[in-house]
């Protein structure tokens, strides 16, 4: 097995470990009334921070990974290449696990899609994708 695959499967898995650890740690502020969740906020400030943390790690995974799809799948695939079937199948383990990840968790998981699609689109378009007239 290639060892860049394995690496995008321990990031896939990282990242969304990550997101699922930080919805259940962060306090729901529909849960609480306002001033409950600032008391919560103010006196255990620490699993506020360890979600954020654990949010940011999680997205920025998922984000190389989206990365890498773009470059290993749409890129080949756009400029009529051949596309590895192993980049293949990390994209469609990727798009089912994003699917079961929103079901789990329905705010954290579009939130961190929308994130990563984000900042992994803006990475892979550094001159190398849509660059094509050039």
């Amino acid at each position: 097995m290639n060892n860049w695959l394995v690496k995008k499967a321990l990031l896939l898995i990282v990242g969304h470990v990550c997101i699922s650890s930080s919805s259940g740690i962060f306090p729901s502020p529909f849960a609480l009334t306002f001033s409950e969740w600032l008391g919560e906020l103010v006196f255990a400030p620490f699993s506020l921070l360890g979600a954020a943390l654990l949010f940011i790690i999680g997205f920025m995974a998922l984000a190389f990974v989206i990365k890498e799809i773009i470059l290993g799948v749409v890129y080949p695939f756009l400029n009529k290449r051949l596309v590895d079937p192993n980049e293949c199948i990390i994209a469609i383990i990727f798009i089912i696990s994003f699917i079961i990840q929103i079901v789990l968790h329905p705010i954290a998981g579009v939130l961190a899609g929308i994130l990563a699609g984000a900042y992994g689109i803006m990475e892979a378009n550094e001159g190398k994708v849509y660059d094509r007239n050039s």
